[in-house]
């Protein structure tokens, strides 16, 4: 576990939604938008802890526990890899080292997909089609939804 007691728990939400990516049917819920000051708080309880899954598509697997008045991540962060570990950290002013890997379990970049011979890859991942889609205004097909 990872002390962040004291952290700025605002922007600590922030970054972790700013570095998750969209995944499955999150697609349907994405927007580019990054989250206000108001809506991070929004996901910090009463009690200081934040729990979040999917916010706007993206997975962003994140949370904050209080343990009788100390605030503690996990040290290793579902669907991310350690280097966005690393750098949710350092936004918010603490050091940790990278593990070994620079993927975190259930990785989704298109090296790990490929390793898993995920047969729906594209030379463009779909994060990006999508971006570009809402940029451009147009609809966007992913395994047969139009986004």
């Amino acid at each position: 576990m990872i002390d962040v007691t004291g952290v700025n728990m605002v922007e600590l939400v922030k970054k972790a939604y700013d570095l998750s990516r969209p995944q499955g049917m999150g697609m349907l819920h994405f927007t580019p938008d990054p989250l206000s000051d108001e809506e991070a708080q929004d996901f910090i309880q009463s009690n200081g802890e934040v729990h979040l899954d999917y916010v706007r598509g993206r997975a962003c697997k994140f949370n904050v526990f209080n343990k009788d008045g100390k605030f503690e991540i996990r040290d290793s962060w579902y669907d991310h890899t350690d280097k966005q570990l690393v750098e949710l950290m350092a936004h918010v002013g603490i050091t940790i080292e990278a593990g070994q890997s620079d993927h975190g379990c259930a990785c989704n970049c298109d090296t790990c997909r490929v390793k898993r011979g995920d047969s729906k890859l594209n030379p463009e991942s779909d994060f990006d089609k999508a971006l570009k889609a809402r940029e451009d205004g147009t609809a966007f097909n992913i395994t047969g939804f139009n986004v």
